[in-house]
C-alpha cells in the first residue's frame, strides 16, 4: 500500500510543477477543507456520495460541494479509487475541479488529485492542479488543499 500512496504523490508533484507560465497569475494554495455527508436528498451522484464543506480561509475561502461519479475496488481491499467533481463557491465565482482519489478504508486517510475545469464569475478561464489529503471523519472528511491556481493573462 505505502508504494501506491508514495507514486501518487510523485505524480502530483510533477503535475503542480508543470502548473502555469509566464503568461499566467498564479495563486499557492494551503487551505484546510472540512467537508460533512450532504444530506440533500438531491445529491446526482451515481454512486450515492456528495458532500458540502468550508474553505475557512485563504483566496479560495468558500463553500464546498463534491459529488463522486464513481467508485472502484483499489489495490487492496481496504483501499477504494474514485473520480468526482469538488466545487469551490468563493468570492469571485465558482471554480470546478476533476477529483481522482483513492481513500483507505482501513485507515481513513484519503489522498486526491485535483484539475481545474471550468470556472464561473470572476474565475472563468482559471487553470489548477491541487492536491487534497486528510483523513475521514464520522460525519465527512478534514484536510488539506495544496496546489496552484492560475488566471489567464
Amino acid at each position: 500500500m505505502r508504494r501506491e500512496w508514495t507514486t501518487a504523490a510523485l505524480a502530483a508533484i510533477a503535475l503542480l510543477a508543470a502548473c502555469g507560465g509566464a503568461d499566467q497569475r498564479c495563486t499557492a494554495v494551503h487551505n484546510a477543507i472540512v467537508t460533512s455527508f450532504s444530506q440533500n436528498p438531491d445529491c446526482p451522484s451515481p454512486v450515492g456520495v456528495c458532500t458540502d464543506g468550508t474553505i475557512a480561509s485563504g483566496d479560495f475561502a468558500g463553500t464546498t460541494r463534491f459529488v463522486a461519479m464513481t467508485a472502484r475496488a483499489g489495490p487492496s481491499p481496504d483501499s477504494t479509487f474514485y473520480e468526482g467533481d469538488l466545487a469551490i463557491t468563493a468570492a469571485y465565482g465558482t471554480i470546478t475541479l476533476r477529483d481522482n482519489g483513492m481513500l483507505n478504508g482501513a485507515t481513513g486517510f484519503y489522498l486526491e488529485m485535483q484539475e481545474v475545469v471550468s470556472g464561473t464569475g470572476g474565475y472563468q478561464g482559471y487553470t489548477g492542479l491541487l492536491i487534497s489529503q486528510g483523513m475521514a471523519t464520522a460525519t465527512g472528511f478534514e484536510g488539506t488543499l495544496s496546489g496552484s491556481i492560475c488566471a489567464p493573462n
